[in-house]
């Protein structure tokens, strides 16, 4: 006799794990709660209808601008000064991602938020539904001169009286007259309410006032702005804001943009302004140090008589006069370097402009003075937005010390050239005058105060040329942004209408889902014929549906149409059995058992036996269960004798069998009276003697044992079965018994251990199908 079914078992196991999830099952088992999916799913979308109503949804604003750049000016008509080159530095084409950084700087949200006051909400209280938005049509207007506690955001209830005075209100009830414009302190500071010239038209209504720092404002409007640009090389850059009021998100935009125009065309100003100051202060001292030049030609001329020079002169003069140019030049290169090295010596000159470099023929010092502007540019416009003393200077600060000191040595070498060629320029014009002479020396003087002229008069006019092209140029106050597209709204999207629904009716299936999952993780029952077998190990071989009968034997109510798939269920285990039965010679032993009471163990083995007699085997049903015997009541036999009878021998083996009229092959044994030794009655000889017998006399003998995980007599007599039938009940057998069943398996403490799945209800087996449609229609 074999204890187990190695490879049925496994060739089992292994289709279950392999078994796609039953989504049929799944689906009926949640379709038994469908008032509780309705009632969910309806209050779920009235809850998304009056969100709908109640909330306005957030419209799509979107504003585009252009940035312009006109770079066509030609490299040779680029100025070499300092002050100028800072000029065209301000004016060169703009890099779109930096301007999309301006764009969504602090700073310039800050001033949008300030001038219309976004950081207070006025509403109209008294809706049926929600207040109503004042946003731009507000009747008054709260200015706050000395700011508090602003967080948590506070709110202000007031009744306007009439077109001069209002009720302040609190959540206490309480109230206080108050005139428009009058000073009030509070927790929130020192504030006044003004009104504004529709006050006539909501005399009587009680306005709120929503306050939020505004600083926090400005944040929330800096991380809901979304600035980005086209793909380059377009410089087109598109500007968004989700905002419930559309007016609101339209100005935000809108002024946004005219507050980086003016601050783009207010820092171009600044540095023309700087520049032409520069250049003006210029030409006054050159037109003054020029007409002083002038006069002094003019009185020396008049004092000393003098007129023309005679040929000889004027060969020597201009002899003199080119060695003159090249003095004057090295004396301007020397002029400047002075005034450079003062420049770089003078303590705390960040904030002057630098000296102007023109006249110096080394490009590797003209190259580091313009290097040294640009920083200087650089570090001004970092003042405009932070404070002098903050970390984000020392890098440039560094720099700019650095270039200083390198401008200081390649100066120092400089100076020492021209100083050198200076000397030697010197004395070739000392060895002139020797040569002249006899020029008399109030022409040499004249000649000396017309270089000197023709020196001013060539400074001046460049300067003055330089002016007049920079009044031309960049003294125009039009600004390089082009607004392309003012802000407007998108129309909204048909997604963001119905999402609340959407959601609405996905949390009214989670919600009740969730609650009959969790309702049967608490319950922690069987629910399915799969978690048995993933479970244990061991094959189900038959199903039964929980239908109320009349009578506790099936094949008794073949008039009641619902007992028509009860009684197949019972015919599908009889060949199972017969299948099992086949190497079996004699009688074949069959224990019934159970984990735990109340599975349906006796309501099993009384129809199965019913089942195998009703073909014409002859069955013995022997009630093993003395603790909870219920076989004898329902085949209305008499309880007098039974097995307990036979083995205290009080009683014959013919005495204790009792035959059912209505079966004429079903013999049952009772259970007899109780005695509290039947384990160690089960283990005496005249026991064996008995099954010895039974399997002559019987083609099946069916054991109705007690529970398994609470009395041990199902241990005994499993010894003599060829087969255990172990019924777990649908919806009642605990999950944690599943691991101690198979346990029993896996120690073989039960012959050929095969699985009765019992109680499954609405007439349907673990799959989720139906047994009923097909047996009534072959009913009728």
């Amino acid at each position: 006799m074999n204890n187990k079914q190695p490879g049925n078992i496994n060739t089992r196991q292994n289709n279950t794990n392999d078994e796609a999830i039953n989504i049929r099952a799944f689906l009926i088992k949640y379709r038994l709660w469908w008032p509780l999916f309705v009632v969910s799913i309806l209050i779920a979308l009235s809850i998304a209808f009056i969100y709908t109503i109640r909330e306005t949804p957030a419209y799509e604003i979107m504003a585009t601008m252009m940035i312009q750049s006109d770079n066509s000016q030609p490299p040779e008509q680029k100025s070499s000064l300092v002050e100028f080159q800072s000029l065209e530095q301000v004016n060169a084409p703009k890099v779109v991602e930096n301007e999309i950084e301006v764009l969504k700087s602090n700073q310039l949200i800050r001033n949008v938020v300030n001038y219309f006051q976004l950081w207070a909400d006025y509403e109209l209280k008294g809706g049926i539904i929600k207040n109503r938005d004042l946003y731009g049509i507000s009747p008054v207007k709260i200015n706050l001169l000395d700011a508090g506690m602003l967080t948590p955001s506070p709110k202000i209830d007031l009744l306007i009286l009439d077109t001069s005075s209002y009720l302040l209100l609190d959540k206490k009830g309480n109230s206080a007259k108050h005139r428009f414009n009058d000073t009030i302190k509070n927790a929130l500071g020192s504030w006044t309410i003004s009104k504004n010239a529709s006050i006539v038209h909501y005399i009587g209504d009680e306005i709120e006032i929503g306050i939020t720092d505004p600083e926090t404002t400005t944040l929330a409007y800096q991380n809901a702005l979304t600035v980005e640009a086209q793909e380059k090389p377009a410089t087109v850059i598109n500007i968004s804001l989700s905002d419930p009021n559309v007016r609101k998100g339209e100005d935000f935009i809108n002024y946004l943009i005219y507050f980086y125009k003016r601050s783009d065309i207010t820092e171009k100003s600044k540095i023309t302004k700087s520049t032409l100051d520069f250049i003006d202060k210029r030409l006054d001292s050159i037109s003054g140090q020029l007409n002083y030049t002038e006069n002094s030609i003019e009185g020396y001329r008049s004092h000393n008589g003098l007129t023309d020079v005679n040929a000889q002169s004027q060969m020597y003069l201009q002899g003199i006069q080119s060695n003159n140019e090249k003095l004057n030049e090295i004396n301007v290169q020397l002029h400047v370097i002075e005034n450079l090295e003062a420049y770089l010596d003078k303590p705390g000159n960040n904030d002057s402009s630098i000296p102007s470099a023109i006249g110096i023929s080394d490009q590797h010092l003209s190259a580091l003075i313009q290097k040294l502007s640009d920083l200087e540019l650089e570090r001004d416009k970092m003042l405009a937005t932070l404070p002098e003393k903050n970390p984000a200077f020392d890098p440039i600060n560094s720099q700019i010390a650095s270039l200083k000191q390198e401008i200081k040595e390649d100066i120092k070498s400089m100076k020492s050239s021209l100083t050198t060629m200076q000397g030697s320029l010197a004395s070739f014009k000392s060895n002139i005058q020797s040569s002249i002479k006899n020029v008399p020396v109030q022409e040499q003087q004249l000649s000396g105060m017309g270089r000197q002229q023709s020196t001013k008069s060539s400074l001046y006019n460049y300067l003055l040329q330089q002016r007049e092209t920079i009044a031309l140029t960049y003294a125009s106050s039009a600004s390089e942004v082009r607004l392309v597209d003012a802000a407007h709204t998108l129309p909204l999207k048909a997604a963001k209408k119905i999402m609340p629904f959407g959601i609405a009716f996905l949390i009214g299936l989670i919600f009740p889902a969730g609650f009959i999952y969790s309702r049967d993780i608490v319950k922690y029952r069987v629910g399915s014929r799969k978690e048995i077998e993933q479970a244990t190990g061991i094959p189900v071989i038959a199903e039964f549906s929980y239908i109320k009968l009349p009578s506790a034997i099936v094949f008794e109510n073949r008039a009641n149409q619902e007992s028509f798939a009860l009684i197949e269920q019972f015919r599908h285990l009889r060949t199972q059995l017969n299948l099992l039965n086949e190497s079996i010679v004699g009688g074949y032993f069959v224990l019934v058992t159970s984990s735990v009471a109340n599975e349906g163990k006796s309501m099993v083995s009384s129809n199965l036996a019913v089942s195998l007699a009703s073909i014409g085997k002859k069955t013995l049903l022997i009630e093993t269960d003395i603790y909870k015997p219920t076989i004898s009541k329902t085949f209305g036999l008499a309880p007098l004798t039974g097995l307990t009878s036979y083995l205290t021998n009080q009683a014959f083996q013919q005495d204790i069998v009792q035959e059912v009229p209505s079966y004429p092959n079903l013999s049952i044994i009772g259970s007899g009276p109780f005695v509290d030794n039947f384990s160690e009655l089960l283990e005496q000889e005249s026991f064996l003697r008995l099954i010895s017998a039974w399997r002559v006399q019987y083609d099946y003998i069916l054991f109705d044992s007690p529970p398994v995980h609470a009395i041990n007599d199902a241990h005994i007599l499993a010894k003599f079965c060829d087969v255990t039938l172990y019924v777990v009940r649908h919806n009642y057998t605990s999950k944690s018994l599943l691991p101690f069943i198979r346990k029993l398996n896996s120690n073989e403490c039960f012959q050929k251990m095969n699985i009765i799945y019992n109680g499954l209800k609405n007439g349907r087996d673990s799959e989720g199908y139906k047994y009923e449609h097909y047996s009534r229609e072959a009913t009728r």
